[in-house]
């Protein structure tokens, strides 16, 4: 049987060494709620995966790690690999838990749906509840966690732990029951008198990323603005007003001619009460820069109420449209969705494609966003952008301009408002979609969101 890890001050086997805020986040073990909320890189799973094996040498001590979803858990649960083995803890795949020497358990489970928390019920928890990535969760799916955390060993200290960042679908009752409160404001709860403690994270934190990974900022700018200050700083703010904060008139230009050598791509958002848009993007021969030349949407007097024209009558239109304007696409990435079927029997892309070159566009929405912003951004290493709207194409450039974060998802727009030419554009953008070049690290060790291990066996 595997052995406990003896420790003494002479001990050279470090497994692991805190930062300066994650030794906050584990000094604060009295407290019953503690949340370490904040930036990317920061270490924040790291650190919650430590705490919750500090009162493993009680035999009758159980923690239990939860992610939203079962991948997510699986990637928790290979990293605690590293940490764990080495404490002489054992995984048992039957159960999805640790056994540690001294006879503790942590379990690893995840909770998709609101039902999935009945599967505590009569649990005892002895030791604590992690949550990762909060801001996926349910609230009173994290509440009522707090019911099965307790115990009769007085020497164990229950308690409730979770981390996150400033996106995620429930990010509201986050930012209300923690960020609101205050860094570092102890509050004690009006009924169970329990108190909570929320403790920020930046990048900084977590000086072994920036070592190992320096490339690891630049990437997080390439999200766009309002998402990199979210996750490079922990902004909780961000998730409020425009999207695409960086348009400007500079991505304005008077009009565009594709040249021969240029490649043409036609993209298409379908609607019949909602509006459609159609968009032609020319990809310069020479610059790779994208241009969006023309468009016809099919909005009623500018509203958000579509024209109401079948699908073969916009088919024709648009081909008459590109006959006239001698325009030939190379692409023509389409609403997915047009491909569902239909009572009448032909689906509203077969119905198009009876007159007209399409295919079912990518339809990732966060990849489509971030093509976007990098498309859009200029920095210092980037002098100009890389997409351009004529003046010929205004609802585009104006759809584009007020369309709003996705207040569940930053990393995302709201879909619920008049967005179909930005909807259209993603489309076009994905079948160009630009990469990130990044400048040899040297050797990179172990990187991401758990970067503060250090082993030296």
């Amino acid at each position: 049987m595997s052995q406990p890890l003896k420790i003494s001050k002479k001990n050279t086997n470090v497994i692991w060494r805190p930062t300066k805020r994650q030794l906050e986040f584990l000094k604060a073990g009295a407290l019953f709620e503690v949340a370490y909320l904040g930036g990317a890189g920061s270490g924040k799973s790291t650190v919650l995966l430590i705490d919750a094996c500090r009162q493993m040498k009680y035999k009758d001590a159980t923690a239990v790690i939860f992610r939203r979803t079962s991948p997510e858990l699986k990637q928790l649960i290979d990293y605690s690999y590293k940490l764990y083995r080495p404490l002489g803890a054992e995984f048992k795949v039957q159960g999805s838990y640790w056994q540690f020497p001294n006879g503790g358990k942590i379990y690893f489970s995840h909770m998709e749906q609101n039902k999935d928390k009945w599967k505590w019920d009569g649990v005892e928890i002895t030791s604590g509840v992690y949550f990762d990535e909060i801001t996926h969760f349910q609230e009173d799916m994290y509440l009522y966690l707090h019911s099965r955390c307790r115990t009769t060993n007085p020497k164990l200290i229950p308690r409730i732990r979770c981390s996150g960042s400033p996106i995620g679908q429930y990010i509201d009752w986050v930012r209300q029951r923690f960020i609101n409160n205050g860094a570092y404001n102890i509050i004690e709860d009006k009924e169970s008198k329990l108190k909570r403690l929320f403790i920020p994270a930046t990048l900084e934190d977590n000086p072994y990323l920036l070592k190992y990974d320096p490339n690891y900022e630049a990437r997080l700018k390439t999200q766009g603005n309002k998402l990199y200050q979210a996750l490079r700083f922990g902004d909780w703010t961000q998730i409020e007003g425009n999207m695409f904060s960086q348009l400007g008139e500079h991505h304005l230009i008077e009009s565009y001619v594709p040249s021969s050598s240029d490649i043409i791509i036609r993209a298409f958002d379908w609607g019949f009460t909602a509006p459609f848009a159609t968009i032609w993007i020319a990809e310069n021969s020479a610059t790779k820069d994208l241009i969006v030349f023309k468009e016809w949407i099919g909005t009623k007097d500018g509203t958000n109420k579509g024209l109401m024209m079948s699908a073969n009558v916009v088919a024709k239109t648009i081909k008459e449209i590109e006959k006239t304007h001698n325009i030939d696409p190379t692409y023509a990435p389409s609403d997915p969705s047009m491909w569902g079927r239909q009572n009448t029997g032909d689906s509203i892309g077969q119905i198009f494609e009876g007159e007209l070159l399409m295919h079912k566009a990518n339809n990732d929405r966060i990849s489509g966003t971030q093509q976007l912003h990098m498309r859009l951004n200029i920095d210092d290493t980037i002098q100009k952008p890389r997409l351009f709207i004529t003046k010929d194409c205004p609802i585009t450039y104006q759809t584009l301009q007020a369309v709003a974060v996705d207040r569940r998802n930053p990393e995302a727009y709201d879909t619920s408002g008049f967005d179909h030419a930005v909807d259209a554009l993603r489309y076009g953008i994905m079948e160009r979609p630009l990469y990130i070049k990044e400048e040899a690290a040297g050797e990179v060790q172990m990187f991401g969101d758990r970067d503060t291990i250090q082993q030296q066996f």
